[in-house]
């Protein structure tokens, strides 16, 4: 097992800074219809899962422009009955879950980031989740996943040990391999617009290919 020395830790730092900022990239220069595209595919395939069907709490976050574009799920989700959470940014890499009962309560937040009203939402507790959809610049075929700096889910995923890790992303952003330290955060799936992994089986659960 290899020792995480200060000097290889700046070096894991470089490398996933680099490969944040090329993914980054990437998804900017997105064309809208491919991402509206994807987006429809992704939703739709996501409320295919049985996990997701037999949630009762699912947490997942507010989309910018440049993400697939998940209010719509958010809003099944709601009609559907579940309870929703999403993230609010208590502090510096810390993140708590806060109860959303319709998307028109949400607020902007940090990094101009739609988010609950901390004083008109309940705190979820991370026990209480079954599903937590996880953002991320990318993610690997291992499981590995490359968030967008701040840290937040590599602290928040551990203390919701038993809820589903469920990435969606588009499938540019699923790549072999990502830089891992040992306090970095694994996904149990993602779910493409062409892929559906399970990584820890080691295997492909299903591939959208032929259908896309």
């Amino acid at each position: 097992m290899s020792v995480e020395t200060d000097e290889n830790l700046a070096s894991l730092r470089e490398r996933k800074h680099t490969l944040r900022r090329e993914m980054l990239e990437r998804r900017r220069m997105l064309p809208a219809e491919e991402r509206k595209r994807a987006s429809e595919i992704v939703r739709a395939r996501a409320m295919e899962q049985p996990e997701v069907r037999e949630a009762a709490t699912v947490m997942l976050y507010a989309s910018t422009q440049e993400e697939l574009d998940l209010f719509p799920l958010m809003e099944a989700f709601l009609r559907a009955g579940k309870r929703i959470a999403l993230p609010y940014i208590v502090e510096k890499g810390h993140i708590e879950a806060r109860l959303v009962l319709t998307i028109e309560e949400l607020v902007e937040g940090a990094y101009g980031i739609l988010a609950p009203d901390p004083a008109q939402s309940a705190l979820v507790l991370p026990e209480e989740i079954d599903v937590v959809i996880v953002p991320g610049a990318a993610f690997a075929e291992d499981g590995g996943r490359l968030g967008l700096g701040g840290g937040y889910y590599d602290r928040f995923l551990p203390r919701a040990a038993h809820a589903l890790r469920l990435a969606l992303a588009y499938d540019f952003q699923v790549i072999p391999r990502i830089p891992m330290a040992s306090h970095d955060a694994y996904v149990d799936c993602i779910l493409t617009e062409r892929r559906f992994l399970r990584p820890y089986r080691g295997r492909y659960d299903k591939t959208f290919e032929e259908e896309v």
